[in-house]
């Protein structure tokens, strides 16, 4: 089975901030030695790429180490927020956002697309269009529900980043090995689309 490599872009906002809780103190040196293995805590030391591919299991110690200080799981999710607004100034975030501007169901492409910047050789199942989708990134056998946890909602606010359409995007969950990140245009804005497109036919 081949190996799971997360790439600089997702593990480098998670080892800055285990970075700046050793040097305020919030994560003593002893408690990372004992967590990190050498290849994790170098990480810690030393910034990567954003195109460099890390295995998962030197992500897990440190994405351990963010979730006890956040709260666990839910901790995660809601710092994703954080970590996708420092990515917006990155030239492949940019590039990404640009290319799904125009289309219609751009939160689904965006997902999709994202999924196999963060994870090396993403295995993606996307379905839907218009008024909702659904992505299934498969593939992640032996991940923690901590790092499940954190990419999905990664991907969900990366999917909303630049507005959307309207779309409420959220992670919806796990099943077994995959990630599913669903989408959804509200009622209202439905039914407002449908009376433009109407108006537009009478026009017509």
């Amino acid at each position: 089975m081949q190996s799971i490599h997360l790439s600089g872009l997702f593990v480098q906002p998670i080892a800055d901030r285990v970075r700046i809780w050793n040097e305020e103190g919030k994560l003593d040196e002893g408690e990372l030695d004992r967590t990190l293995s050498p290849d994790a805590r170098a990480l810690v030391d030393h910034s990567i790429g954003t195109g460099d591919w890390v295995p998962m299991r030197d992500v897990e110690g440190l994405i351990g180490l963010v979730a006890e200080q956040l709260g666990g799981e839910t901790g995660l999710v809601e710092w994703a927020e954080e970590v996708v607004a420092s990515w917006e100034g990155e030239e492949e975030i940019v590039r990404l956002l640009r290319s799904g501007r125009s289309l219609t169901d751009a939160p689904g492409f965006l997902v999709s697309q994202a999924a196999g910047m963060l994870l090396r050789d993403a295995d993606w199942f996307y379905e839907g269009g218009w008024s909702a989708f659904s992505v299934r990134i498969r593939g992640l056998h032996g991940a923690s529900l901590a790092l499940k946890a954190l990419l999905g909602a990664l991907l969900a606010r990366l999917a909303i980043a630049r507005g959307g359409r309207g779309f409420d995007v959220r992670f919806d969950g796990i099943d077994g090995d995959d990630l599913l990140v669903f989408g959804e245009v509200p009622s209202d804005e439905n039914a407002r689309g449908e009376s433009r497109l109407h108006r537009a036919a009478l026009v017509g």
